[in-house]
């Protein structure tokens, strides 16, 4: 799909259409993503979300393991933290039950993203349709994004922390159980930020 650099100021308004959250979506989050659902859900340990199916984790490009939420199949393929409802002028509408703080970042920026390049040092960013055919693309209210990153910053640190782990680890190869029981189950009772500190501070290459 095509993305496009952002400055400052792109166009976009959701139509509120729940195609982004079905289909074939490939939505992957981070840890704090994880930790945020897992208390909203009143889940006690990050785990459940595992257990119960609804993430999985996925190697991504730097072969790395991430999460990735996972789409219920049945009647159609959708996010399972979709809620559909008829709108105004009955027409179908999608929601997000997470909305508006609770949901993952990536869908919380959408249409923006983050590019994080850490060998260069260069953190910038794309619009990316949500889908090929979103009716929201074609808004012309502005957006800026210095007023998104502003309201969202903290989420943006914890990512970028995130990220930067992620980046250590390519070297490590750490194995899929591994990362999953050692590395993304956690207790949710905890403050994240020492959730996330003490996941800086692993010796990863003890974890073999």
């Amino acid at each position: 799909m095509k993305q496009t650099p952002i400055d400052e100021i792109y166009h976009f308004k959701c139509t509120s259409c729940g195609d982004c959250c079905s289909g074939h979506m490939e939505i992957n989050i981070n840890i704090y993503d994880l930790y945020k659902i897992s208390r909203k859900s009143n889940f006690s340990s990050t785990g459940e979300l595992f257990e119960r199916r609804l993430v999985k984790l996925v190697q991504v490009q730097n072969n790395c393991w991430t999460p990735q939420i996972i789409f219920k199949k049945l009647p159609l393929e959708f996010c399972p933290w979709l809620i559909n409802d008829m709108g105004d002028n009955d027409i179908l509408k999608g929601f997000c039950s997470l909305h508006p703080t609770t949901k993952p970042l990536i869908c919380r920026m959408a249409p923006a993203g983050r590019v994080v390049d850490f060998h260069n040092h260069q953190i910038s960013y794309v619009l990316t349709p949500p889908t090929e055919n979103c009716h929201g693309m074609k808004s012309t209210q502005e957006n800026r994004l210095s007023l998104l990153e502003r309201d969202i910053h903290d989420e943006l640190e914890l990512e970028y922390r995130f990220y930067r782990i992620l980046e250590n680890l390519k070297k490590v190869k750490i194995p899929e159980d591994v990362m999953l029981k050692k590395f993304y189950i956690f207790n949710t009772d905890s403050p994240f930020e020492q959730i996330l500190a003490e996941r800086e501070k692993m010796p990863f290459n003890l974890m073999l």
